[in-house]
């Protein structure tokens, strides 16, 4: 077997998680696979951009970076929304920085100008450009997709389309969410772990490690009451809020909100729904290299303004919770690299999913099909 194909040898991994052996080390610090990952999972997946309330009205934009390509998504005078590689035809300058509106796009470089659905306009001094293609250079058009109230963008033109992926699993979330589609953007999080994007979402999509690593978590959810279930793209995770107090936040008995359900889309988006007023989190694992990771966490809640107990939610979030599971991803990264492990197992118990692994082995298997089936 040469080098190369070594590298991409999956190893005692399995279709079935009872028999697998995890993904080998390997996978997640190889430049390799890194670089095959980018091309064959997140350039042609559906990839969280924000929320769609930024481009509601004809002439609203938001920017994006989206698999590591600047995108601007765009509500044209049609009312039909658009997404665009934000880069001008020209000169390939950036076109568009933040949210805003615009009637006209112009290039702040040379002024090259494009209509709002991306139709080239005008530039300076074009005539004596001979053979000239208008409709070439146009602004070049990439996917997009509203589902829960949120923007999604697929730099694949042939992708299946996202409400056919998610479709379900956002049903899910609005039937504990009332008003889900309708919540305010009120906080953002950013944060950079030092550890491979696979090894945070491994994280994400189990609960057996929140007994001995999130002690206020296991506070605030009833873990005895937790179900599991999946759909080909997706998870779901479902548990009640625990009666009486707890370390994290307070919950109102009238709250809307008492079942936390916490789901994922495949490749690397997570959604948070906990016990409360109407909410949500969204959680994005975006790669920056083999070994790094941002986090991107925008809690939406009812109104931009919080009340004492969503501001607790959101300081427990970012100042407790995912500083705990940072520490954990870092100590595994550092672990893939010894040479005293290779291969790790499964542990898989159906009937009691809290302690259930199983649906990282779904995780797991989508990448290993992606990075295997790439051409």
């Amino acid at each position: 077997m040469s080098e190369m194909s070594s590298i991409f040898d999956a190893g005692a991994f399995a279709d079935e998680a009872e028999g697998s052996h995890t993904l080998p080390a390997q996978w997640y610090w190889d430049p390799a696979i890194y670089e095959r990952e980018r091309q064959a999972i997140f350039a042609r997946s559906w990839l969280y951009a924000g929320p769609a309330a930024e481009v509601a009205e004809p002439g609203s934009y938001a920017t994006a970076i989206v698999a590591g390509r600047d995108i601007a998504i765009v509500r044209g005078r049609d009312r039909v929304l658009r997404a665009f590689h934000n880069v001008c035809s020209h000169r390939a300058h950036r076109l568009l920085d933040g949210k805003g509106r615009r009637s006209v796009i112009v290039c702040p470089y040379h002024n090259w100008s494009y209509d709002i659905d991306g139709a080239f306009k005008t530039a300076r001094g074009i005539e004596g450009a001979r053979g000239f293609d208008r409709r070439a250079a146009a602004l070049k058009e990439v996917r997009v997709e509203i589902l829960a109230g949120l923007l999604f963008v697929n730099l694949d033109s042939g992708a299946r389309p996202l409400a056919e992926i998610g479709g379900a699993m956002a049903r899910e979330m609005a039937e504990r969410c009332p008003g889900l589609d309708r919540l305010t953007l009120a906080r953002s999080h950013r944060v950079e772990t030092r550890a491979n994007w696979k090894a945070l979402v491994d994280n994400d999509l189990e609960s057996y490690h929140v007994a001995p690593a999130h002690p206020a978590l296991a506070e605030l959810l009833d873990y005895s009451t937790f179900r599991v279930w999946e759909h080909e793209f997706t998870t779901s995770h479902i548990m009640a809020g625990a009666v009486g107090d707890n370390r994290a936040y307070a919950v109102g008995a009238d709250d809307p909100v008492q079942n936390a359900i916490y789901t994922w889309l495949w490749p690397n988006t997570a959604f948070f729904i906990s016990p409360g007023r109407n909410n949500l989190a969204v959680f994005q694992m975006v790669p920056k290299g083999p070994e790094l990771t941002e986090q991107v966490w925008d809690f939406y809640f009812e109104d931009a303004e919080l009340n004492e107990a969503e501001r607790a939610m959101v300081d427990y979030t970012c100042d407790i919770l995912i500083p705990e599971d940072a520490g954990l991803c870092e100590n595994v990264q550092r672990g893939l690299r010894s040479p005293g492990y290779r291969q790790g197992r499964f542990v898989v118990n159906r009937a009691n999913p809290e302690l259930s692994e199983h649906h990282v082995h779904m995780f797991q298997k989508l990448v290993r099909d992606a990075v295997l089936g790439a051409p």
